[in-house]
Parts: structure tokens; C-alpha cells; sequence
């Protein structure tokens, strides 16, 4: 009995050795992860704490947030300039809107602590996301909704333009939260989904009661827009406006087979991590075909 107790409890130390080794490695592992993506020196605590919250918050999001008022409204933290508490209440309205046409279209969807940083100076915006001629942005590492706002007379007056642009910016990012919130746990994860596909819906979304109107533009084929280096290049192609590509196609199909079916895309993708195996199951179509049905359509 003795010899037994003294086996399981040399076993039970190694058992613990191992699995505490395990878990400095981990760390480690995270720590060092972190570092080399955010391109800044990250204190060992932070990182795990960063790991555990799923959650970043680098220097110059600090900065900025430190610079700026802040209110917390559902889930989502606001931080916005001195100058914008007037479109406060249409920035909660707007939220109101995304979430609700959101949970319609994808249903419940589990959602984290984000945050929603408001900008008027469209070069500190670029310079955060490191994008070009953006009016917003979705950052998933970070958690973090970011747009732009101007013409603040204009919206607080509800006139249609400059209203419509700063709702659809909030409609966007949003939607790309919620469906980043959607993929984050299955197989393939985000990088499963073409950009098109992810744009298209942001941007269905975000022309939420509004009526687009079709204008000439020059189609990329989507094999071309799978990625972000991909979207990037066809952005700023002479002619070209994948923004509006991507949402006909989306708008086609939600015309074809009714709003479920982004879900059931979204679903089954999730659960294979193929999106053109998923797609020509659910749809019968092949992105080739989806290509010409939406061009016909459009047309």
C-alpha cells in the first residue's frame, strides 16, 4: 500500500511538472506571438491577460483613448472627441439599428466587450489602421470599431447625405464585428471567408433602407478578392469599385433566396471550413456562376 501511494504520488508530481511546463510554454509561446505582431514590447502579464480577453490594446490605442470622452452604451464602449457629444444620441440610435438588423439576419450571436473609437481627423483614422482612404475600419486583434465623422451640423440636421454616410459606416463596421464574432470558433475561422464575401455583407448591412443605385464599375473576378493584399490591389484599379461588386452579389442572392441564406453559408462553412463547397451546396451555384447570375442581374 505504501509503495502504491509513493508511485501515484511521484506520478502525480510529474503529471503536475509536465502540465505546469505546458503552460510556461504556452505563455511563452503567446508572449513572444503577440510581440512580433503588435511590434512592441509587451510585459509578459499583459500578454496572457491579452490571450484571455481576446483583447489588445496597443500604445497609440491608448493614446487616443486616453484623449478622448467615453461612454458605455449595450456592449460597446464609445470614445469619441470633445466636439461630437451632440451625435451621441444618433450614434446610440445607429447602434440600436445595427444590432437589431444584425440579429434578424444571423440571429442570436454571442458577443464580447468592444470598442468604438470616433474620429474626425481622417489621417490619425489611416494612421491606426494603416489603411487607405477609409471612412472606418474593423480591427478583430484589437476589438476595436473605428470611423469617421464630418459635416456634424449636417447629420445633427438629419439631412440625407452626410447622415447616410455616417450611419452606414457604423451599419459596416459592425456587421464586421458581429460576423467576426460568428467565425471565430469554427473550423477555418475568418480566413475560410473571401473578403468579398465579408465586404458584401457589411456593406448589405450597411444600406439598410436604402435604395443603391447601379453605376458602371469594372467586375473583378472574385478569385481576385479573396484576401485583403487582394482587395487592396483591386480597390485601386482604374474602374473598379468592389465595394458595390461585392454587394450586388450579396444583394442577388438575399433577392434569390431570402436573407437566411447568408446564414446558412455562414453555418455550413463554419462547420466544414470550405466556403465554395459550402456555398454551391446551399445556393446550387459555383462562385463562376454566381459571377454571371449577378452580372445579369445587375446589368
Amino acid at each position: 500500500m505504501k509503495r502504491f501511494i509513493k508511485i501515484f504520488g511521484i506520478t502525480l508530481s510529474a503529471i503536475i511538472l509536465v502540465l505546469f511546463l505546458f503552460v510556461i510554454g504556452v505563455g511563452v509561446f503567446v508572449h513572444k506571438t503577440l510581440e512580433k505582431k503588435t511590434h512592441e514590447n509587451i510585459p509578459y502579464v499583459q500578454s496572457i491577460k491579452m490571450f484571455l480577453t481576446a483583447n489588445f490594446d496597443g500604445k497609440t490605442e491608448k493614446v487616443l483613448k486616453a484623449n478622448r470622452l467615453k461612454e458605455k452604451y449595450h456592449n460597446i464602449t464609445i470614445y469619441y472627441p470633445n466636439d461630437f457629444s451632440e451625435l451621441i444620441p444618433i450614434t446610440k440610435e445607429t447602434l440600436d439599428w445595427a444590432i437589431n438588423k444584425n440579429k434578424k439576419v444571423f440571429g442570436t450571436v454571442k458577443v464580447k466587450p468592444v470598442d468604438l473609437i470616433i474620429f474626425k481627423d481622417k489621417k490619425e483614422l489611416q494612421e491606426l489602421s494603416g489603411l487607405i482612404d477609409v471612412s472606418g475600419f474593423y480591427s478583430d486583434f484589437d476589438k476595436l470599431l473605428a470611423i469617421k465623422y464630418e459635416d456634424k451640423e449636417s447629420i445633427l440636421e438629419r439631412k440625407e447625405t452626410p447622415l447616410y454616410f455616417f450611419q452606414k459606416s457604423i451599419l459596416h463596421e459592425y456587421t464586421h464585428y458581429i460576423f467576426s464574432q460568428m467565425v471565430a470558433s469554427s473550423k477555418g475561422g475568418a480566413s475560410a471567408y473571401p473578403l468579398w464575401f465579408n465586404e458584401g455583407i457589411s456593406e448589405y448591412i450597411g444600406n439598410d433602407k436604402t435604395i443603391v443605385e447601379p453605376s458602371n464599375f469594372k467586375v473583378v473576378s472574385f478569385d481576385q478578392l479573396y484576401d485583403g493584399k487582394q482587395w487592396q490591389t483591386a480597390r485601386f484599379q482604374d474602374g473598379t469599385n468592389v465595394y458595390m461588386q461585392s454587394y450586388f452579389a450579396i444583394k442577388f442572392l438575399v433577392d434569390n433566396y431570402g436573407e437566411g441564406v447568408l446564414k446558412e453559408i455562414i453555418n455550413s462553412t463554419n462547420s466544414t471550413g470550405k466556403f465554395e463547397e459550402s456555398f454551391e451546396k446551399t445556393t446550387s451555384l459555383t462562385i463562376n456562376e454566381l459571377e454571371d447570375k449577378f452580372l445579369s442581374s445587375y446589368n
